[in-house]
């Protein structure tokens, strides 16, 4: 059943009737056109050689005449002798001219149809009477009509050949055409399309017959791995093994397709559920899970399956099935690699969840229900604040305010981050006038370097505000490195080169992490905060986050250390040589206008300090001087 394909389109009625058409005409242009133009070459050369062969007798009986005028009637023996080479089915007749007839050579009765020749006997130059040819074109007429038995023949030949070819060259290229919309080019497998048309009737038949049919989606595990190491060209051979294993699992009725990528679906019918399905599903995962041969090269990689059962209860649809059976196998994935997963409820009720957190964003967005807050950073060496890192947060209306982790994913899934990373941004460089004297940092996405024109949109945010770029700090993870390196890198530099800043955000979380330090040259190590709350605590995060710091001093790069909570933390950093921390310590995410607030502040505690230091320094020479002189007194 993997290869059924679509049912064959029918020609357009139009098309049809004009194949139709210019077949019979053809085959009539033929049948008509040969007979008829025998017909008429032969009338006119017959014609033609009648008037010639008259002309010149004419010629002749006009010499008869010339020698004896009175009377060259009488003179038929030698007329007849100049007319002696007449044909058969051919008469000669000679009047004067009175119209009598002087002569008459040939046969008598000649068979029809009849052409006549017609040429004037002159005397001198005085017309004395005319000889008339005729001659029978039967026997013309009877050839021509064999040749229209002939061109006929042909004609219907042509006209079953135009009629039928065109039509089975053109069936071929509908059914071809049809079998290319309707399967995979490289698998041969039916296509998303297809598979649905199918899912539905089988529905149809499940809910007429009250019986139950199963739908599993399956996806490849480490298939990327695949293509990024070996290649596209390994990746598509890959795609034909599994497929070929996969139609070895198939029985009676089932349907098998490539709905896209790695991501394949089947449809089980006539088997007991849910045993058969799962019975299915492990059969799948033991014969992916088996090494692949890909150019001499053995690869392993494995799949995950998710199922959903119909009851045959007419509930849902081809797309609800589809749907859920998508949301088990993505359950599958996050449970564990390598498993199936039935589909239960509660998983449409986070989809709904998910697609109502969508709306909502989308809404967000226009309707100005985000913010920034801003999160001071700490320059330990003054203790004082040195600059400050955007924090996207959403303010719903029903919902109140919702964390980033919870709708930053959906964002980057459904491509709103762009707009929301464009709208930070903007957003950001207009609060840059707020506190002029302070840097700011921005976290950007992998999705705004792989789709977004990230480059110009800063340069634009930064020249319509009148920002310093110096002032700016990009703020990027390791999974932005991961893909496409050369050309984030590429990104990176262009963006260094305006003389914005840019620093690896949670450093050591990743695979690579000093890969990419000596790929580009960082402003900034920002040492992630799952580090520092085992500071003093736990030996190995010591060693890490003092071996961080050292390698960011060696590569002339700022160390910062995020989530500082406890004054101990900040001093332990500090002996450490750590030159920046930001953390709930020094201060939480908060508007810009709290953000004014606290460096105002700061520089009244700061001028108080002063104060009271300079007030020590005149005690301490007061001191002295009473000190002095009750010394002198004495």
């Amino acid at each position: 059943m993997f290869g059924r394909t679509a049912k064959s389109q029918p020609i357009d009625p139009r098309v049809l009737h004009l194949i139709t058409v210019t077949a019979l005409v053809t085959a009539i242009t033929v049948a008509v056109l040969a007979p008829v133009a025998h017909f008429y070459y032969r009338y006119q050369f017959i014609k033609g050689s009648a008037v010639t062969e008259a002309g010149l007798d004419a010629h002749a009986i006009s010499q008869i005449i010339g020698r004896n005028p009175q009377m060259w009637q009488f003179e038929t023996l030698r007329i007849d002798e100049i007319l002696s080479g007449s044909q058969h089915s051919q008469t000669w007749q000679v009047t004067d001219i009175s119209g009598d007839l002087v002569t008459e050579v040939g046969v008598t009765a000649l068979p029809t149809p009849v052409i006549r020749a017609v040429v004037p006997i002159f005397d001198a130059g005085i017309q004395a009477g005319q000889l008339v040819v005729s001659r029978s074109l039967r026997a013309e007429l009877l050839k021509s009509l064999g040749v229209f038995v002939l061109s006929s023949l042909m004609g219907f030949v042509i006209f079953a050949a135009i009629r039928t070819l065109p039509l089975g060259i053109l069936r071929r290229a509908i059914d071809h055409a049809a079998f290319l919309a309707s399967h995979d080019p490289l698998t041969n497998l039916p296509n998303r399309s297809l598979f649905n048309d199918w899912l539905t009737n089988a529905i149809a038949d499940a809910d007429r017959h009250k019986t139950s049919l199963a739908v599993l989606c399956l996806d490849l595990d480490r298939f990327k791995d695949v293509n990024d190491i070996l290649g596209h060209a390994s990746g598509d051979e890959l795609l034909k093994q599994v497929a070929l294993r996969l139609k070895g699992v198939l029985q009676g009725k089932d349907f098998l397709a490539r709905l896209g990528g790695d991501e394949f679906a089947l449809v089980q019918v006539s088997v007991d559920q849910p045993t058969g399905a799962a019975e299915l599903a492990n059969q799948i995962i033991t014969r992916l899970a088996k090494p692949f041969n890909l150019d001499g090269s053995e690869t392993v990689i494995g799949s995950s399956v998710g199922i959903t059962i119909f009851e045959g209860d007419g509930s849902v649809g081809a797309l609800d099935l589809l749907q859920q059976a998508d949301l088990a196998l993505y359950r599958a994935k996050d449970d564990c690699r390598g498993s199936f997963q039935f589909f239960a409820e509660e998983m449409n009720q986070q989809l709904l969840a998910r697609k109502k957190l969508e709306a909502d964003l989308k809404r967000a967005i226009v309707s100005d229900e985000l913010e920034l807050n801003f999160q001071p950073q700490i320059d330990l060496t003054t203790n004082t604040v040195i600059g400050v890192e955007a924090l996207l947060r959403w303010n719903h209306p029903t919902e109140g305010r919702i964390p980033p982790d919870q709708f930053i994913y959906l964002a980057e899934e459904t491509g709103l981050i762009l707009p929301i990373g464009e709208w930070v941004i903007q957003k950001a460089c207009r609060h840059a006038h707020d506190w002029p004297e302070l840097k700011f940092a921005i976290n950007v996405s992998p999705v705004q370097f792989r789709q977004g024109d990230l480059v110009q949109t800063i340069r634009n945010a930064l020249e319509a505000e009148q920002i310093d770029p110096t002032r700016l700090e990009i703020e990027i993870t390791e999974g932005i490195l991961l893909h496409n390196t050369d050309e984030t890198i590429a990104i990176l530099t262009e963006l260094k080169a305006m003389g914005v800043r840019i620093a690896m955000d949670d450093f050591g979380t990743g695979y690579s992490s000093l890969n990419y330090l000596r790929r580009f040259d960082f402003d900034k190590i920002k040492i992630d905060r799952s580090f520092i709350s085992g500071l003093g605590n736990s030996t190995e995060a010591d060693c890490i986050i003092q071996a961080v710091i050292d390698l960011g001093a060696s590569l002339g790069m700022t160390s910062n250390a995020e989530g500082v909570e406890t004054v101990e933390q900040a001093r332990i950093l500090k002996d450490r040589g750590c030159e920046e921390v930001q953390g709930y310590y020094f201060g939480k995410p908060m508007t810009s206008q709290d953000i004014q607030e606290l460096l105002l502040d700061q520089e009244w505690i700061q001028v108080e300090a002063e104060d009271a230091r300079k007030a020590a320094h005149d005690s301490d020479v007061r001191h002295l001087a009473v000190s002095k002189t009750g010394s002198e007194q004495s």
